[in-house]
């Protein structure tokens, strides 16, 4: 009886790490979706600031606020800059060591290699061209999400189910 127990608990256990193994790879994707929408708005509030105001890029990057997800990009970048390194090796370094996604890195690389390196027309053309390529990629995650959410959810079950299976 007591063994019987043992490996029904041991079934359970086994499906409900499948179970969580799915939908722990379903929450990275909404926190890489997130992390997409907070960019947006960084670059919506920085082509306001540049639009608006003849500040530097330090000043710029101090200035944006409320950005959670985004602040380890921002905070680091920042510090490397006061360590003298330029905006694009500083921005580039900060969004390598924070994001782990290759294309979320290339997408925001771009910003950092030409941003404030132009003058107030050319930086208000590039930060919309950069606006409409992170609100592509960001319509691509938030399809992405609803379809395979629902997927490794169900692929983690089923996967927990059938190891339970093939080892009792």
């Amino acid at each position: 009886m007591t063994n019987e127990i043992m490996r029904l608990s041991g079934g359970l256990l086994i499906v409900l790490c499948g179970a969580l193994s799915g939908i722990l790879k379903c929450r990275s994707f909404k926190a890489r979706a997130e992390l997409m929408g907070e960019y947006l708005r960084f670059l919506t509030q920085v082509e306001a600031a540049v639009g608006y105001t003849a500040e530097s890029i330090t000043s710029i990057l101090a200035g944006v606020r409320g950005f959670e997800l985004l602040s380890p990009v921002l905070k680091s970048t920042l510090d490397l800059m006061k360590n003298g390194r330029s905006f694009e090796s500083a921005w580039c370094s900060s969004v390598k060591r924070c994001l782990h996604d290759r294309e979320d890195r290339q997408l925001m690389y771009s910003f950092g290699s030409s941003f404030g390196t132009d003058n107030v027309q050319g930086e208000l053309s590039k930060l919309a061209l950069h606006r409409q390529n992170a609100e592509t990629h960001y319509a691509g995650l938030t399809a992405e999400l609803k379809t395979k959410s629902r997927l490794y959810r169900t692929l983690g079950v089923f996967c927990g189910v059938m190891a339970a299976a093939v080892l009792l």
